[in-house]
């Protein structure tokens, strides 16, 4: 949105260039802008799809290189048109990410879903029970993304009232690995999955990176190590 400077030095050139004008002569001109108007829009937008196109194709490609299985990528596939459309329409800020591809645990497992993270050479484990991993927000059964994703900067306990009021979502165990599978968020902080709990209420799963590599751990609700972020997202489908 322009300033009020800004604002009316624009509105004194467009009235020394109308000047001389007759009125029709306007509204042939103010015709041609509201023209130009859109089909900048229409430009914008599908330069816009071929940049989220890109991303869609390159976190495939991760997937495929990491051991996915074929009828995963294929369920994530069918999604492709309706995913680069509903992302193309959001308004993403700045460091957010517009799309992530999550794996269900009832189709890998974390003991499958955690050697997807890479650090390196290095391959992501977990020393938690996938029985007593539940989730606090309701997810969808199948492959589904997540949208306007922020890896997140603050503990757990922190993010919680903002990512409420921002009227946002905590992530699950299950999302917050697919944000690690996806991004290099690791090398600047965890990532802690407030939308699961970890056997006890206050014990919330945890992608760590450690010595050894990527790690899925626990830590309790209250935990403020600098190294925390609690990661969410916008909406799922």
């Amino acid at each position: 949105m322009l300033r009020k400077d800004q604002r009316e030095s624009l509105v004194a050139k467009l009235t020394a260039f109308f000047k001389g004008l007759i009125a029709e002569e306007i509204d042939d001109l103010v015709d041609l802008v509201a023209e130009a108007k859109k089909q900048a829009t229409v430009e914008m937008t599908q330069e816009r799809k071929n940049g989220l196109a890109k991303l869609f194709d390159s976190q495939m490609e991760t997937l495929k290189s990491r051991g996915c299985p074929q009828a995963i990528l294929e369920a994530f596939q069918n999604q492709r048109d309706a995913v680069l459309s509903k992302a193309a329409e959001m308004e993403i800020s700045k460091g957010y990410i517009p799309f992530v591809p999550v794996i269900p645990r009832t189709y890998m497992g974390v003991y499958g879903l955690m050697p997807m993270v890479r650090n390196g050479k290095k391959v992501g484990y977990t020393y938690l029970d996938p029985n007593e991993i539940t989730d606090q927000v309701e997810t969808p059964k199948n492959p589904y993304f997540i949208y306007n994703v922020k890896d997140g900067s603050k503990s757990p306990e922190k993010a919680e009232k903002l990512i409420t009021e921002q009227k946002r979502s905590c992530l699950t165990a299950d999302e917050g690995i697919a944000v690690c599978v996806h991004t290099n968020v690791l090398s600047e902080h965890n990532v802690g999955c407030k939308g699961s709990r970890y056997g006890r209420a206050d014990d919330v799963p945890l992608v760590y990176l450690s010595g050894d590599g990527p790690r899925l751990l626990w830590s309790y609700l209250g935990n403020s190590n600098g190294r925390w972020g609690s990661a969410s997202c916008c909406s799922r489908s």
